[in-house]
């Protein structure tokens, strides 16, 4: 606690331009990565040698396997983020990535997803969101999104945080201007800020119980879900093999 009664966290504060060298040197490059819901850009700050995306708007899914067709690195899921985490063993992911996708939750389903990576992952968590609330709706049905495509309902904005909602052991880059349009391309009034957060974890070193673990819990669940879910989880369950 600081002399306010307010916790201590570490934060780093940088301008727009600086951000992407101040998060790239604290982003772990690992092996194994979990991407919860990319939409069309999956993280690409490295490159990992398994890059699951989890994405519950099949059209983002089908437009990202058009653009990764040649690299055998990904695997796609369709489904939502509790779908597929609620299945994962303990542990058993090096990093979990975020990117613009907590916002998207109401704050009761982001904090049980919060949790839920820290029980999934091994080395580090990545979450990236705006600094407080980004108002960002899409009411009308026939209204594309910001990508225009027709993912409206995923992209709307259900809250917004700040550093103190995720607790002890954290680290933050934040940047006090980093969107200056909304969500129509038109200048805001006040430039909205931006938070990159970053658990760090214990290393776990992976070995062949862990695998079988592993390759055992998604071979269960490959007779559920839609042709991609099963598809993805066959694919892994392959790749993760020693």
């Amino acid at each position: 606690m600081n002399i306010d009664g307010v916790p201590e966290m570490d934060v780093t504060w940088v301008s727009k331009e600086e951000t992407y060298t101040a998060v790239s040197q604290k982003v772990m490059h690992t092996e194994v990565v979990l991407d919860i819901g990319p939409g069309i850009r999956p993280q690409a700050y490295f490159k990992p040698r398994v890059h699951i995306c989890v994405e519950p708007f099949l059209p983002y899914i089908e437009r990202l396997r058009q653009e990764t067709v040649d690299d055998p690195g990904f695997v796609f899921l369709n489904c939502t983020w509790n779908t597929a985490m609620d299945l994962l063993p303990a542990k058993s992911i090096d990093t979990i990535f975020a990117l613009d996708v907590i916002e998207h939750f109401g704050k009761d389903e982001g904090f049980r997803f919060l949790e839920e990576a820290e029980r999934i992952a091994r080395r580090q968590i990545v979450v990236y969101t705006p600094l407080g609330y980004y108002p960002q709706s899409y009411d009308d049905p026939a209204k594309r999104d910001r990508w225009g495509m027709e993912g409206g309902y995923w992209q709307a904005h259900r809250s917004g945080w700040l550093m103190e909602d995720f607790g002890k052991g954290w680290e933050f880059v934040c940047c006090k201007a980093f969107h200056m349009v909304d969500q129509h391309e038109q200048p805001l009034e006040m430039p909205i800020g931006a938070i990159w957060a970053f658990r760090n974890l214990e290393s776990a070193r992976r070995d062949r119980d862990m695998v079988d673990m592993i390759s055992s819990q998604l071979l269960g669940m490959a007779s559920k879900g839609s042709r991609f879910f099963r598809a993805g989880l066959g694919r892994l369950r392959r790749m993760i093999q020693p």
